[in-house]
């Protein structure tokens, strides 16, 4: 059996070898303390946000749960505002503070209807669309409330982008081409409704009226 060829070591290996020795002799327990440090770190944060995670989840589960029962028990204004204070942050919060704002809004309290839909975020995805479009909407009224009929238009204009459903352009539409014909511009209403029979050419008949009057 041949003998394994051993390759002789040169003075730059040995010498480097030497080197690493040396290295690991002074530093080498320094080196294994801090790995185990950053190990032990990164479960810490892993564990924290698994932890975060699941603490989420089960504050939007109960949100939910809060917002179903005020839904489905006729719900006054105060266990929607119940619900955005004490879930501050979560989805469910979010709709609860639409639906705060159209109670007051209902119940001609402005200035609490105007407090409660600022604290509504638009929310993506088609469902989010709607109530986007609704809390436009609202905010448009407020505005008409307030007699500041420009800020109204533009809400009702937002409104009619956020959401294509017939029944929301459609009422959105109505209610710009009112504030546009109350401040005087009776030209920008006939183009509203124009827009709005273009778009659905079925409810022509309902607004020919107002387009060629």
């Amino acid at each position: 059996m041949a003998n394994k060829v051993q390759m002789p070591e040169n003075d730059l290996m040995v010498e480097t070898k030497g080197k690493l020795e040396l290295f690991f002799d002074k530093y080498g327990n320094k080196l294994l303390w801090g790995l185990v440090c950053v190990t032990v770190v990164a479960v810490a944060i892993y564990a924290w946000v698994s932890i975060s995670s699941n603490s989420e989840l089960k504050k939007e589960n109960a949100a939910q749960a809060a917002l179903t029962v005020a839904l489905t028990t006729d719900g006054d204004v105060t266990a929607f505002e119940a619900i955005v204070k004490e879930y501050n942050g979560t989805k469910a919060a979010n709709t609860a503070s639409y639906l705060a704002g159209a109670e007051y809004l209902k119940a001609g309290d402005i200035a609490n209807a105007k407090a409660s839909l600022a604290k509504y975020n638009d929310v993506k995805g088609a469902a989010g669309e709607v109530i986007n479009a609704l809390v436009y909407t609202l905010r448009g009224d407020v505005a008409v409330e307030e007699n500041d009929l420009q800020t109204a238009a533009d809400l009702y204009r937002k409104a009619i982008a956020a959401n294509q459903e017939k029944s929301n352009v459609e009422a959105a539409t109505k209610k710009l081409a009112l504030v546009l014909e109350a401040m005087g511009d009776k030209a920008a209403a006939m183009e509203a409704y124009k827009a709005l029979v273009e778009k659905y050419p079925e409810v022509k008949a309902q607004y020919t009226k107002y387009i060629f009057e």
